[in-house]
């Protein structure tokens, strides 16, 4: 087993006993507005609390409601850790080229995400903004699914994902993906990550358990997430914007 990262939280580690692997990627699974997001905020709260940087890939909302969750969620303010903290916004309506990305130092990055090279450029720009130490750089994104929404740039945003997912570098990787749609390509993203954990909504009770690990060991059985009702409608709140609003716009890119 290599280096690992263990959140500051009793129901994360029992679903990841030994910690979430280092220098891999591990993919958050379940059906939209199930939460995925959420259980991944809990990883960057705790990588932030240990000095470590993070990269985070605004693909289905803004810089405003991770502030606003991760205060609700574990009284964290986002704007306390300086520049270990970088966002880059997905801009669909921006042109999908690497010309076009907006990197001012005073705010996110903002790109069209969509296309490859775009993708790579932003990320690399991302990482080299971050200024940590501690556990090292995490990359959270949410919601890859969407962009295989687009006719045009679909197949070649999953080749950019497993690209990324099977990259050797030193960042530890962190994405979230819906299964309500693209159930053959997000099984391919899963096929590819290093670690597979799975979230499920069940009467406003959210559950986290692990699918499989190629490193690590995993628990199973469905561990409840302590968040209240109102937390977990928030986030659905969010995803059912998503569906019917951001959805129609890359199915036209």
């Amino acid at each position: 087993m290599g280096a690992t990262f263990e959140p500051a939280h009793d129901w994360f580690g029992e679903v990841l006993p030994e910690g979430l692997p280092l220098g891999e990627t591990t993919t958050v699974s379940g059906p939209g507005g199930s939460g995925k997001p959420l259980t991944g905020f809990a990883v960057v709260e705790s990588w932030l609390d240990r000095g470590g940087s993070v990269v985070f890939l605004l693909t289905n909302s803004g810089k405003a409601f991770v502030a606003e969750t991760m205060a609700e969620l574990y009284d964290f303010d986002v704007d306390d850790v300086g520049d270990r903290l970088t966002f880059v916004d997905f801009d669909p309506d921006r042109e999908p080229t690497v010309e076009a990305i907006d990197d001012d130092a005073d705010g996110p990055i903002r790109a069209n995400l969509l296309e490859p090279d775009v993708w790579d450029a932003a990320l690399s720009r991302a990482t080299d903004r971050v200024d940590g130490d501690g556990p090292g750089t995490l990359v959270f994104g949410t919601a890859l699914n969407l962009f295989l929404f687009s006719p045009t740039y679909g197949e070649d945003s999953l080749a950019a994902f497993l690209e990324t997912i099977e990259r050797d570098d030193e960042n530890t990787y962190l994405f979230t993906v819906s299964t309500s749609a693209f159930e053959d390509q997000i099984a391919r993203v899963e096929d590819a990550s290093d670690t597979v954990l799975v979230t499920e909504m069940d009467d406003g009770r959210l559950t986290l358990r692990g699918e499989r690990s190629d490193s690590v060991a995993i628990e199973t059985d469905d561990v409840e997430v302590p968040f209240t009702p109102e937390q977990l409608e928030q986030i659905k709140s969010v995803s059912e914007q998503t569906r019917t609003s951001l959805i129609p716009t890359i199915k036209e890119i």
